[in-house]
């Protein structure tokens, strides 16, 4: 009798163990691999406070930028795989372990893709004193310069970087890559006018392109945008193969429970279909998404060879 009670109390606690392995931690962490004020992060820190209103729990966004976004990344891959920390990453996840040798991590084998959140174009500014306003212009310019103009993006391997380099070599043209570490840097340098030029996420430079400060050349998405509908795409000005669109998501680290991973998804793609939710992010020129796990994780495997593919032809490295 007391052989059977002793093995009903460990059926018991071996249940509740089951089931707590099961929940969402009280308290979730989501960090971000770019500098505070980045498109992404802004973005992170409307989602998060989203999805802590519908879960009533504590969630937290943190900032470890670095290294086009892999010292973040490096970080969550080596964290505790219960839930309780989220990666949240744009195409830089699978884009700067192709230019950065040695980051300590796989982005395919060392993370579970959660959940796909929007995606969203980037765009092209240049200083007013540049003396450019249109894509043509910049081109006409970079061939008749005898040194070639400058631009300026948030880092090494991040999609801005990548998006330029995307267009130089579709428009024949040679620009000076500056980076910087993380938006606020490179935007400071560019409204001075110590750099002309810069590929950036919307919400960074929308203030300066409605006061005049800075003018918008083009974007990179398919379609032209909401929040700037007087700006071409690069596709419709002269480029019509160029497309690129910014995408972000949330990833948890490997070994993270299925359930735990299904109920975030749930969670985070409910958040993501209020319209609350999507009008906010409309505002910033992004579109939600919401993408199931296995569906996300297949993109992402595409993503990485479609980039890696692309990285070896603009034979881009870090500097």
């Amino acid at each position: 009798m007391h052989f059977l009670h002793s093995l009903a109390i460990c059926a018991l606690m071996l249940a509740a163990t089951h089931l707590r392995a099961q929940e969402i931690p009280e308290d979730i962490r989501i960090l971000v691999p770019l500098t505070a004020g980045s498109s992404l992060d802004a973005r992170a820190r409307i989602i998060a406070d989203a999805i802590g209103k519908r879960l009533k729990r504590r969630v937290i966004v943190e900032n470890r930028a670095g290294a086009g976004g892999t010292l973040g990344t490096s970080m969550v891959a080596r964290s505790r795989p219960d839930g309780s920390i989220l990666l949240f990453n744009n195409n830089s996840h699978v884009i700067s372990p192709h230019i950065y040798a040695d980051i300590g991590y796989d982005p395919i084998r060392d993370f579970v893709p959660v959940a796909q959140a929007y995606v969203s174009g980037l765009v092209l500014v240049a200083h007013p004193d540049f003396g450019v306003n249109s894509l043509k212009e910049l081109v006409a310019k970079a061939r008749n310069s005898p040194q070639p103009p400058s631009y300026a993006s948030s880092g090494t391997g991040g999609v801005p970087h990548l998006a330029m380099e995307l267009f130089l070599s579709s428009a024949g043209i040679k620009l000076l890559h500056i980076p910087y570490k993380g938006d606020g840097q490179a935007l400071t340098d560019v409204l001075a006018g110590r750099v002309p030029l810069l590929m950036s996420g919307y919400q960074v430079v929308l203030p300066h392109i409605q006061s005049g400060r800075l003018r918008a050349l083009a974007i990179t998405s398919r379609t032209r945008v909401a929040i700037l509908p007087d700006v071409p795409t690069i596709a419709q000005s002269g480029y019509p193969d160029y497309v690129l669109d910014a995408w972000a998501g949330f990833f948890a680290p490997v070994g993270t429970p299925a359930a735990v991973v299904a109920k975030l998804n749930r969670e985070i793609a409910a958040a993501l279909a209020t319209p609350a939710l999507r009008e906010l992010l409309a505002a910033t020129g992004a579109q939600t998404v919401g993408t199931p796990p296995g569906a996300f994780a297949d993109y992402v495997v595409q993503e990485w060879r479609t980039y890696g593919k692309l990285v070896r032809e603009l034979q881009l490295k870090a500097q």
